[in-house]
């Protein structure tokens, strides 16, 4: 039996206010190429298709169009993660129908309502599925909760669906005939992140434990954009198939091909992912930019020039060096236009009055007819006066000095 796993989409991406469709669209053309080469018996999806709950009419065309051409290859099966919509998932498959070959599961089912699926293959294998969408902490999927249980940790929870859907998977079970698989979004504690998940849903509070996956030929994870291997070795994260912002600066995007045969180890393979504009960052003065525009080509690329002086229409010119990139922002790293950090240590013990502020203030003008001392003492005269409501008094030729 072949698997194709991919996952972590996020259709309707937006890059420092920049559109990933293009990439989506080139990306996802090489996935359906991949699949019609490679000939699965089975694909998964594994959650995240869109980067929002309520994505955009074009996102869910783009996302359903694919998805249908997957499915005319083997048949697909699509998990819901944390940044796709429950409801949206059931409206999916409520228009797809019971007979197809598109199978969208919005939620973790018990074994005797559909949490189990079984797809015949050929050579008169089964391949039988046990999915599990992302699961909120503080949602806990009711029907596999025990009176007893209301209490428990967010990661017992999810050991608990796991022990009820791999007794669902042993049921029935055939040695000669049966491949099991487990699929899921969800964070197994030691993967490594790439900061560009929800932070949230990544922390220790959403972690699950190797030890408490079901043993099956294959673990197929989402919801962890860089590409890995799980912890325990029993399974991947195919990571999402471009990168999707700056912490995934860098990864090796693919699809991973699973061969597996019943009673034996899975093979795990990956496929490289080629297509897409890649994320670039290009740092240094205007000549060393100018010489690594070459290697940026069309990529999205952040832009840090240091300059020794503020220097007026730095975008138009990085604009320039790189006509075919898409220049997501352009820094100019400049001392003069450095924030001075201001720390506890830093600050005065008392405040400067307005006077000293004063003084100081003359101490860099240029010179003039009036010597600093006595523009002082006019200023100070005024401010004298003025806190002891009467009039200014002036010797005459200073008060005419300072004047002019």
């Amino acid at each position: 039996m072949r698997l194709l796993h991919t996952s972590d989409w996020h259709l309707g991406r937006m890059t420092y206010n920049v559109s990933r469709a293009p990439d989506h669209d080139a990306v996802l053309a090489e996935i359906v190429d991949i699949a019609r080469r490679e000939r699965p018996d089975l694909i998964l999806h594994t959650g995240d298709l869109f980067d929002t709950v309520r994505p955009a009419y074009s996102e869910m065309e783009r996302g359903i169009n694919v998805l249908k051409e997957l499915a005319a290859i083997a048949p697909t099966i699509v998990l819901c993660g944390n940044h796709d919509s429950p409801a949206l998932f059931r409206l999916f498959q409520l228009m797809a129908g019971s007979e197809t070959r598109l199978r969208f599961v919005e939620k973790p089912r018990l074994p005797e309502d559909g949490g189990i699926i079984d797809v015949e293959v050929a050579n008169g294998q089964r391949v039988r599925v046990a999915p599990v969408p992302f699961i909120h902490a503080n949602r806990f999927v009711e029907a596999f909760v025990e009176p007893t249980e209301v209490m428990t940790t967010y990661a017992d929870h999810v050991a608990g669906i796991a022990r009820t859907l791999d007794a669902g998977l042993q049921k029935g079970y055939d040695g000669t005939r049966d491949i099991l698989i487990y699929a899921a979004h969800l964070h197994v504690a030691g993967a490594m992140i790439s900061r560009t998940e929800h932070r949230l849903h990544v922390t220790d509070m959403y972690a699950t434990l190797p030890e408490h996956l079901p043993t099956v030929s294959y673990a197929a994870f989402g919801h962890i954009h860089k590409p890995q291997m799980l912890p325990g070795g029993r399974g991947a994260y195919a990571g999402s198939p471009i990168e999707l912002d700056f912490g995934e600066l860098g990864e090796e995007k693919r699809v991973v091909m699973v061969e597996a045969s019943p009673g034996r180890p899975a093979r795990i393979d990956s496929i490289p992912l080629r297509t897409g504009r890649r994320l670039r960052q290009l740092a240094g003065t205007m000549d060393e930019i100018a010489a690594a525009a070459a290697n940026v080509g069309t990529g999205l690329t952040m832009v840090t020039v240091r300059t020794e002086i503020p220097t007026p229409g730095l975008s138009e010119r990085v604009r320039t060096l790189l006509p075919d990139a898409t220049i997501l922002d352009v820094i100019e790293d400049c001392p003069a236009l450095r924030a001075n950090v201001v720390t506890r240590d830093s600050i005065p013990a008392t405040e400067p009055d307005t006077g000293a502020l004063f003084e100081e203030y003359l101490g860099v003008q240029p010179a003039a007819k009036a010597t600093a001392a006595d523009v002082l003492r006019v200023f100070s005269e005024f401010l004298a006066a003025a806190k002891e409501e009467r009039l200014a008094t002036f010797d005459e030729k200073t008060f005419a000095e300072v004047a002019e």
